[in-house]
């Protein structure tokens, strides 16, 4: 889950290429971008306290320049500027979350304590399409420890159906009532 730091860059960005009905092309240039600027020697080299400002903006530029729209090139040397490198992925992942609303999906991170069944998959994709009016694409993740039921994800949302989740609900309200 991306960062409130990434999610407010994300966000902004997103808004600027709305405004300006560039939309459409935000995700293939946020390609291109990622590709540029997720190497580890480029992180390090833009985190490190001894490299000028003026450097660390001058390798953006002429990583990105041309390849993108000066708008994303302005975005991610202001970035550089205010020294939030690390927050890069967070705004990626943001970017990709918003695109992904405006074109009416959904991402939803489903985690069960044992493989569902296709049946089972296809089910719930479509309860929680009817529930959030989009088209899901369920990634799903298998963690025992959950005893049964299911934790699902959408964005910021989270619901335990899970019988973990629903023993710790009790043990909480248990612990709460005996200091009571």
């Amino acid at each position: 889950m991306a960062s409130i730091i990434g999610k407010r860059y994300g966000n902004a960005i997103f808004e600027l290429a709305e405004d300006g009905d560039w939309v459409s092309v935000l995700e293939e240039e946020i390609e291109v971008i990622k590709v540029a600027l997720t190497n580890d020697d480029l992180m390090i080299f833009l985190t490190h306290p001894n490299v000028s400002l003026t450097d660390k903006v001058s390798v953006i530029e002429k990583s990105l320049k041309g390849k993108v729209r000066d708008e994303l090139v302005g975005f991610f040397c202001l970035l550089v500027k205010k020294g939030r490198c690390e927050y890069f992925s967070d705004v990626f992942e943001q970017i990709h979350i918003n695109i992904d609303k405006y074109n009416g999906k959904a991402k939803a991170y489903v985690t069960s304590a044992y493989e569902l069944s296709d049946t089972e998959k296809k089910n719930l994709v479509k309860k929680l399409s009817d529930m959030t009016k989009n088209e899901i694409v369920a990634i799903y993740k298998i963690d025992e420890s959950l005893i049964g039921g299911l934790v699902i994800r959408i964005g910021d949302k989270v619901v335990d159906s899970s019988i973990k989740g629903s023993l710790n609900a009790m043990k909480k309200s248990l612990l709460e009532n005996k200091t009571a």
